[in-house]
């Protein structure tokens, strides 16, 4: 636990997107009560990677905001983030082989989906998403359009019933706030 405590006073201090990050893990625990402390950590370190600044000739690859289109940004983003959240609980003494390992193949694929964690963690982010970050995006005068389609794509890739019911409110605020 005292890795866990260490990752989320680290996110606090360090990102602005850390609501979102905590909540990720919150939502985790809410759709999966069960979760470990090893898939907690992979929800809450999920998008570590935004901490850090590019290092010298890394190149960030493209983003549209909408996932069909963002294959090699998502890859990117997953394996980056994977590999700084090992940075860090190496930094802070956990050294779970095992658990390190699972923790950075659930944040390298967390946008992926497919299996039954993927997908869980990817419905923790999206309901984080929805939210925490949509409110921000409209105010940021991001264009509409493409604002409805992530919303309806995070919205649509929820795998469960009960996922889409702790969500629909979320959306449904922000599908209202980007038409007022």
């Amino acid at each position: 636990m005292e890795i866990i405590q260490k990752l989320e006073n680290y996110i606090r201090e360090n990102n602005v997107e850390a609501e979102h990050m905590l909540r990720t893990g919150f939502w985790l625990k809410e759709i999966h009560p069960e979760a470990d402390e090893a898939f907690y950590i992979a929800a809450v370190c999920h998008d570590i990677e935004r901490v850090f600044p590019l290092r010298d000739g890394e190149v960030k690859p493209p983003k549209t905001g909408n996932d069909e289109f963002d294959e090699e940004y998502l890859d990117w983003h997953g394996k980056r983030s994977a590999e700084f959240a090992e940075k860090l609980l190496r930094e802070n003494g956990f050294n779970d082989e095992v658990a390190i390992a699972r923790i950075k193949t659930l944040i390298a694929e967390h946008s992926l989906g497919g299996t039954a964690e993927r997908d869980l963690l990817r419905d923790a982010d999206s309901i984080s998403l929805l939210e925490n970050n949509a409110l921000k995006f409209i105010q940021e005068g991001k264009d509409k359009k493409e604002l409805k389609e992530k919303f309806d794509s995070e919205f649509a890739r929820l795998s469960s019933e009960k996922a889409r019911k702790l969500t629909r409110l979320f959306y449904e605020n922000a599908i209202k706030k980007l038409n007022d």
